[in-house]
């Protein structure tokens, strides 16, 4: 009898504490849940392009060609298109440049001598959600993969996105403007 009110005890301030713990978590605050990909639309353009959401890169990345870096002012510039096979037009970009980013070279690539891509970064203001927001991307041809833009960890946590890779296009269904 005693055992059963003990665990009983035990069992009723666990389920408090899982409770509270969950309803306190920064993770699930303000976010709302996305599929794996998703519609983004570039500004000043309003291009709207599809973007992988995944959680397993860092940073963002997005499909360029003809990358020129040049410097203005005593400033780093690139000149760029956004291009890819699933856009209808190539979008040219002349954007300060942020930083140099280094991404690890996939096996297939040959790294022996560097093990290293210098990627220039750039600010891009976006649209995502119907929601204006200013992220990072690294720039990079991405014409051999499925969809021009990729969305890493920083950017989805700057969008407030948490990703559910059972789904798709949410934001279609969600929004018709798109």
């Amino acid at each position: 009898m005693k055992s059963q009110k003990t665990n009983s005890f035990y069992s009723t301030i666990l389920l408090i504490v899982t409770i509270l713990l969950f309803a306190s978590t920064p993770a699930a605050a303000n976010k709302s849940v996305y599929g794996f990909l998703e519609p983004v639309t570039l500004t000043p353009d309003k291009v709207t392009l599809t973007a992988k959401l995944d959680t397993g890169a860092e940073t963002a990345s997005l499909s360029a060609k003809d990358i020129q870096l040049y410097e203005k002012e005593g400033e780093e510039y690139v000149k760029f298109k956004v291009s890819h096979p699933k856009l209808e037009q190539a979008l040219h970009y002349n954007l300060p440049i942020v930083r140099h980013t280094k991404i690890k070279k996939r096996a297939t690539e040959g790294a022996k001598t560097n093990k290293y891509h210098s990627r220039p970064v750039v600010n891009m203001k976006i649209y995502f959600d119907g929601k204006p927001h200013k992220i990072m991307v690294n720039l990079i041809d991405r014409s051999h993969f499925s969809t021009p833009m990729l969305l890493g960890r920083k950017a989805l946590e700057k969008v407030g996105a948490i990703v559910d890779s059972t789904v798709e296009n949410t934001l279609l269904t969600k929004n018709e403007d798109y």
